[in-house]
């Protein structure tokens, strides 16, 4: 590990070198306090309040999507075919509204997660400050959500029973280097497909910008998550690294399958279970997959997150590209 500070006492960077298996890894770090202080003054500048900055009256046309066509799990299937303009209208916002809820389930445990982190930092530091500054974002995140749901005439769901009972559980167990990954698979999916639809003047201008809000606020969020997952895999020994990697990869694949809740299908008329394998079986959902999560993927090459068979999991869920 090599350690630099420039001649004018800017903040300290160093770099860390990590071993895989295709060789070794250079990470170049930055000091916990820098990344906070940076994230804070962005936080400062900008953050924004749901109930005002959001048109919740917004009027919502019947025939407008409230996610890009080609983000639905059923696009370019035979079953989409099959269903008129109102019908794919009306799953896209189901789609949504799936996602939205299973965020406000993955925002809590965020949370639970980050009050435990924060606990074990100096009260009077900047990284325990944004730690808190994050927690109070997601409030908002999820409140938002909720209200957006409510607005669209649907309600929440939960996940499958047995996730949602061990989410239950994650507020007594304090992992840091799994917990800051889990919650970049599930942030930078949600990022993708939201970059996608808040600039789209063809979605409801309600989702626009809920959307927009998110995607400003959670930036900061993968931010903060990476640095972290930066230093601690960093410090990690090999063993701890790959295990972890191999855990997550699993969990990822859990995930994604359960962002639609099988409700969206039902709600215009389709079989759950069939839909389901249609889209599993779909290569444009295989292909939106991997691309949402393109960018974390490059990062966990990078931190040494696809090392060793963890890789291979991410590649047989779809999940990840094969290279060329």
């Amino acid at each position: 590990m090599t350690t630099s500070v420039d001649v004018n006492d800017r903040p300290r960077t160093w770099t860390a070198r990590i071993r895989c298996k295709d060789g070794d890894h250079t990470l170049e770090l930055t000091d916990r306090e820098v990344v906070a202080e940076r994230l804070l003054r962005t936080s400062r500048k900008h953050s924004f309040n749901p109930d005002t900055d959001v048109d919740w009256d917004a009027e919502q046309d019947p025939d407008r999507f409230y996610l890009p066509p080609q983000l639905v799990s059923l696009y370019e299937t035979p079953l989409w075919d099959g269903l008129t303009h109102r019908q794919r209208v009306e799953l896209s916002k189901r789609e949504l509204c799936s996602i939205a809820s299973f965020g406000i389930w993955a925002e809590i445990m965020l949370m639970q997660a980050l009050m435990q982190h924060a606990y074990r930092h100096k009260y009077d530091s900047g990284h325990f400050a944004y730690a808190l500054t994050e927690i109070a974002d997601e409030c908002r995140h999820s409140t938002m959500f909720g209200r957006m749901v409510k607005t669209c005439g649907l309600t929440t769901n939960r996940p499958h029973p047995l996730h949602y009972n061990i989410g239950k559980f994650v507020g007594a167990v304090y992992d840091p280097m799994p917990m800051f990954a889990g919650t970049l698979v599930v942030e930078e999916f949600t990022d993708a497909f939201q970059r996608l639809t808040f600039p789209d003047e063809q979605i409801q201008p309600l989702v626009r910008q809920v959307t927009r809000i998110h995607v400003i606020e959670e930036a900061r969020h993968i931010k903060y998550a990476r640095e972290e997952l930066k230093r601690l895999v960093a410090d990690a020994p090999a063993l701890q690294r790959r295990a972890a990697a191999f855990g997550l990869a699993h969990a990822s694949r859990l995930i994604a399958g359960q962002f639609i809740h099988p409700s969206c299908y039902s709600g215009v008329g389709l079989d759950p279970k069939l839909a389901r394998q249609v889209a599993a079986r779909s290569p444009h959902r295989r292909a939106t997959m991997a691309w949402s999560f393109r960018k974390l993927t490059a990062f966990f090459d990078e931190v040494g997150y696809l090392d060793g068979r963890a890789r291979d999991v991410w590649l047989k869920g779809g999940l990840l590209e094969a290279a060329a």
